[in-house]
């Protein structure tokens, strides 16, 4: 067998090396090894590759050496962790769904502003990986490909993690951003977020953990859900309003629901109106033993459920309108209530009309009130103001104080835990607060009932309070039947309201 019989090609990669037989006949192995050095072939030799040819020389293309191919590396990489703002539904997922029914569509849910709370993991860097160099069939090597490193930083807001040195962590609530400048990777908090325009169904719903401002307005069936203060330059018609810090409303609220603080400034009625039925649940309990032990010693037998439907009826009848009042108190804010209170407004229900008559026993019932009444009294989120212009057709709920500016409230509920102060009118509607209450004018010439009521500690002052307007100071009530001005009412050592 000669060269020309026998014939080996180097693939253009240099990672391998191909010998070709073309016809049989007499095979010598010294042919390879002359192809092999002239060639310069040394790497990735298949010594079995070349015995089995050696034995069995058959005509074709056999592969008896291959180089080793570099292994490539990684670049470092950034991994966020943290939204991009896309939403619940994407727009490419909307557009790709032809037969989506839109009418089950919320477009108001679909965009939501990027953000995160305090303490939270922001981005995770992931470092690169070097490569390793390979080998050609002529033992040349080659090179893996450069990798690079990116350098890590946090900015406002931020910092590196105490326990990663390539986590970065929140430690402040608002909107996450990222910063790249060449190789330069920043991520940090803007803190307050400024929302351009109008809330409305262009741009969804607005839920943010940190500060925000609304340069426009918030418009009808928007909701606006902010884990911190929130500024409103213009007016608020039809929507809700759900903020933990302060609130400022430039313009008029209209038609609209706001809760400030959380949930205690709409729990503190409910929670009044608790500890007045567990109060009287406690003394109907205890006359209901002493009718019980009575009715023994005569050795008379009398259902316990009738017992406590007779008390409700004669000793105790406030006890109904208690329970009216609880009851329509939890209808109405039956979304926003916490599961102890509900479970112990059912617990009391069974006290409501004939079904008193299957109660055979008190412990529940007061349970369910004592775990409702011990929630409520550790849920508060410290005090949280508004102030507005003007509320109309509101209800408006504030764990700290409610200051209005302009023309005033106009058939609202306002609830405030600490004081109220309007510069122009209350006319219709209610303010409860358990601080002082400051007033230009309560009620009107038309006799517009108006309620105001505080604690028994506050006083309610007003220029003008019109005749048919109704205060109230702790449980006493006052309608007035005339004009008064310069009204300062508050309780007298007698328990009794004075109006000056």
């Amino acid at each position: 067998m000669n060269n020309d019989n026998t014939t080996l090609v180097i693939t253009e990669d240099k990672l391998k090396a191909l010998l070709t037989i073309r016809e049989k006949g007499d095979f010598d192995p010294e042919v390879i090894k002359h192809l092999l050095n002239e060639k310069g072939i040394k790497h990735g030799i298949d010594q079995a590759m070349l015995q089995q040819i050696a034995q069995n020389p058959k005509p074709g293309s056999y592969l008896i050496a291959s180089g080793t191919p570099p292994k490539e590396g990684r670049d470092g990489y950034m991994q966020y962790l943290f939204s991009s703002g896309a939403s619940k539904e994407s727009k490419a997922s909307l557009a790709g769904e032809k037969k989506m029914d839109e009418k089950n569509i919320d477009f108001r849910e679909i965009f939501n502003v990027p953000s995160v709370s305090a303490k939270t993991e922001l981005a995770i860097y992931h470092p690169m990986v070097k490569g390793e160099d390979g080998v050609t069939v002529t033992g040349q090597a080659i090179p893996a490909r450069k990798v690079f490193e990116l350098a890590l930083r946090a900015g406002k807001n931020a910092k590196i993690s105490d326990d990663d040195k390539n986590i970065i962590v929140s430690t402040a609530s608002g909107r996450p951003w990222v910063k790249k400048a060449g190789r330069n990777v920043t991520v940090g908090i803007e803190a307050v977020y400024q929302h351009e325009g109008d809330v409305d169904i262009k741009s969804g719903n607005l839920r943010f953990n940190g500060d925000v401002i609304i340069n426009g307005n918030v418009n009808d069936n928007m909701i606006v859900d902010v884990a911190g203060n929130l500024r409103i330059w213009g007016f608020v018609s039809r929507s809700n309003i759900n903020v933990s810090g302060k609130l400022e409303v430039m313009k008029v609220i209209t038609a609209s629901k706001v809760n400030v603080g959380g949930v205690s400034a709409n729990l503190d009625e409910v929670d009044k109106r608790l500890q007045e039925i567990k109060e009287t649940i406690l003394k109907l309990e205890k006359t209901a033993r002493q009718f019980l032990t009575t009715l023994r010693e005569n050795k008379k037998t009398v259902q316990y459920g009738q017992i406590i439907m007779a008390l409700s009826d004669k000793k105790f009848p406030h006890m109904k309108k208690q329970l009216d009042g609880l009851m329509e108190l939890v209808n109405k804010n039956k979304q926003s209530l916490p599961e102890e209170v509900k479970n112990a407004a059912a617990a009391l229900n069974q006290l409501c009309g004939i079904k008193a008559l299957e109660v055979t026993g008190l412990d529940n019932i007061k349970e369910s009130l004592e775990t409702a009444i011990k929630f409520l009294n550790v849920t508060d989120n410290g005090p949280s103001d508004i102030i507005a212009n003007s509320i109309w057709n509101s209800e408006i709920a504030a764990t700290g104080s409610v200051k209005l500016l302009g023309q005033g409230t106009f058939n609202s509920r306002l609830v405030a835990l600490n004081s109220v102060e309007i510069k122009g009118v209350a006319r219709g509607g209610e303010i409860i607060s358990r601080g002082n209450v400051i007033i230009n004018e309560i009620g009107a010439p038309m006799g517009v009932k108006t309620l105001v009521r505080t604690d028994k500690e506050g006083i309610i002052k007003a220029k003008l309070l019109y005749n048919g307007s109704v205060l109230q100071i702790g449980k006493r009530i006052l309608t007035a039947r005339e004009d008064y001005s310069m009204v300062v009412a508050r309780l007298t050592d007698d328990n009794e309201i004075s109006l000056y």
